[in-house]
Formats: structure tokens, sequence, C-alpha cells
């Protein structure tokens, strides 16, 4: 069987998504998938290495025995292009692709390979995505965020690399797609792509619990000081806002899982968010005191006793606020009930018969 290489269009568009559920459902058939990221951008140190996020995730979700290098053999550290821009040999860097494919060939008899950003990420370094892909014998599905126009236009621009570089691409699967939307897109998407010459694969609907976060994920992210809550770091949240208005309106936009971002010397705003935030029980959300402003000794015992975690930034709010748009964060391996809906929407919404046909043709 040929491995699946699956590629993106743009950065966050699901392609970890879609190899979290893909690897579920192959063990589900007992067919020891193995998993690898040739080239990772985002790494991390594990296991004395500098491994890409992607590849500690899968490693540590599937408790897979191969060695982390084998999911993450290059890491694109800080001066790793200028480098080989000054000394252009790909050659190494290919041998150690095709050494660890080697590896992995032999303990399992289906390879994913997860790539990095649209199909012509990589190339300033001699290895873009069609190049890896090519360099394995791979064939691609494509991973794009749902719509029509500009998402069939993007990939167009991929099936043009892949095609240069004699790829084969399976097909496309269209992610996050909004379900008020979901039938139109996905007929209408299925038809322009027949017309650029590939095929609709997939169409997974937009998923809210898919894009919460916790409130320790945003002290991690940004290096905030945590003040009080430890406990409660795993509270998931889906909802922010700006407590900066009059008290009296900040009733109307606190609801469960809401991250209140408040300046740190508005004491009426922090008291009525401490009372609102209580009501919620397991749903409460957090909060972020900015300005540099450590509350007031007269309700920091009220914080302390509220257990809602709460943040301090020594940004003003605007800033804290201006980083919360359209902040994405990775899966991370204890996010057990996101991994277990991923399984459960490739399968249900993703051909993957048709894919794993594909593969052994």
């Amino acid at each position: 069987m040929k491995p699946i290489y699956i590629g993106a269009t743009l950065r966050d568009s699901g392609k970890t998504s879609v190899c979290l559920g893909l690897m579920q459902l192959l063990q589900e058939q007992g067919l020891n998938p193995g998993y690898c990221k040739p080239v990772g951008q985002h790494y991390v140190r594990y296991h004395d290495k500098n491994i890409d996020e992607d590849g500690v995730l899968m490693h540590q979700v599937f408790h897979l025995k191969d060695d982390p290098y084998y999911l993450s053999p290059i890491a694109i550290e800080k001066g790793f292009t200028q480098r080989f821009i000054e000394n252009p040999d790909v050659g190494p860097l290919e041998e150690q692709i095709l050494q660890v494919h080697q590896k992995l060939s032999r303990e399992h008899p289906m390879l994913i390979y997860e790539g990095t950003g649209h199909a012509g990420v990589g190339s300033c370094f001699g290895l873009s995505n069609a190049r890896v892909a090519r360099l394995l014998g791979a064939k691609v599905v494509i991973v794009t965020e749902g719509g029509i126009g500009r998402p069939l236009d993007e990939i167009a621009l991929s099936l043009a690399l892949f095609a240069d570089h004699k790829v084969e691409v399976i097909g496309v699967i269209l992610n996050k797609i909004l379900p008020e939307k979901y039938d139109k897109i996905r007929q209408t998407a299925a038809k322009g792509l027949r017309l650029l010459g590939t095929e609709l694969v997939g169409a997974m609907p937009y998923e809210p619990s898919l894009a919460e976060f916790t409130v320790g994920q945003v002290a991690e992210e940004f290096g905030y000081k945590i003040l009080c809550g430890t406990d409660a770091l795993t509270n998931r949240i889906n909802h922010t806002i700006i407590a900066a208005m009059e008290p009296q309106h900040v009733f109307r936009h606190i609801e469960d899982h809401t991250l209140v971002i408040i300046p740190g010397d508005r004491i009426d705003n922090i008291l009525i968010t401490i009372l609102l935030l209580s009501r919620y029980g397991d749903k409460t959300g957090g909060m972020i005191l900015t300005g540099g402003f450590e509350p007031h000794p007269t309700i920091e015992p009220l914080l302390r006793a509220s257990q809602i975690p709460v943040l301090l930034s020594d940004d003003d709010t605007f800033t804290v606020s201006a980083r919360m748009k359209d902040l994405g964060f990775k899966i991370r391996s204890y996010d057990t009930d996101k991994i277990i809906r991923l399984h459960q929407m490739v399968r249900d919404y993703v051909d993957t018969d048709r894919i794993l046909k594909s593969l052994s043709e």
C-alpha cells in the first residue's frame, strides 16, 4: 500500500485533525499505521531532540513505539533556511527522509505523512511538500477550509505544483464548513473540483468544540503570570469579551466558558465578573487582568476564594485582546474529547474506503 501524504492549502486548515481521525480508524481496522511529519516548522524539545509538535502529539496519543526522531526527522531551526541558501545541497536532507521512510516501512504496513503548509512550503530549502511527496512515492489528499471560491483557487495552485512533480492527488477534504451552508458548499465544491481535475473525498462541518482552548493554554502561549485558580487552568473557553465598559453593561456579555479581559484597575468590573462567572460552576471560564496592575488588596482574597483562574499581563487591554483574534491552539494529547470527536468526524464525513482503495492501486 502506498503512503498517504496529507497536505493543505494553508496553515491550520486541519491536516493534523485529519491525521488524528485517520490514525484511529486505521488502528480500528488492525492496520498498524505509522506516522511521520518529515519537515516540521514548530518544534519542541522532546526526548532530547527537536521534534515537531504534531509528531509529539501522535507519539503520545497513540503510544507509538517508534523513536520520536522517526516521527519528525527534520526540524526547521533558526537559521536553517539561510544556511541552506548559502550551501544549497538538498541531498543529505533527502537521504535523511528516505532513511526514516525505510525504517518506518519495516515497522508499519501503512504510513501517514503530514505536510507543512501549502504545496510549495519548503521550496526555499529544496523540500517543498510536492517534492517530499514525490520522494516518498506517496499519494496526496489536500485539506482546505470550507468554502467555494478562495479554496478552489488555492487548490488549483497546489494541484499545479503536485502535477509538476508527478505526484497523484487522490482528492480534497473540505474542513470547517459552516453547518447552515454545508449542503450548498459540499455540492458546489464537488462540481468545482471536478472541473479542476480532482475529486471531493471529504466534507467536514465546523465543530465549535474543536476550537475551544483552555485558560492554561493562554497562560502558556503568552507567558502570563498566574495569580490564582491553578486547579482550574483546564477550564475551556469558547467566548472572549473585553470588560472595559460600565459595569451595568458587562452583565449582557458574560456566559459560561467566557474568558474576560479586564483592565487590572477596574475593581467594579472585576467584582461583577467574579459574581457572574461563579454562577457557572464547572463551566466557569477565566480572567486576564491587564495593564500590569495587581488586584487591589481588598479584592484579591475574593479572587482567590472564587477558584476562578486569573492571569496577569503587563500589556495594555488592546494588545491582550488583539492577540486573541483568530487564535488557534494545537490539540494536545490530554484533549481526549477532541480526539474522540475527530475520530467520529473522519469516520462520518471522509470517504476513507475510497482513499484506501486508491492507495492500494
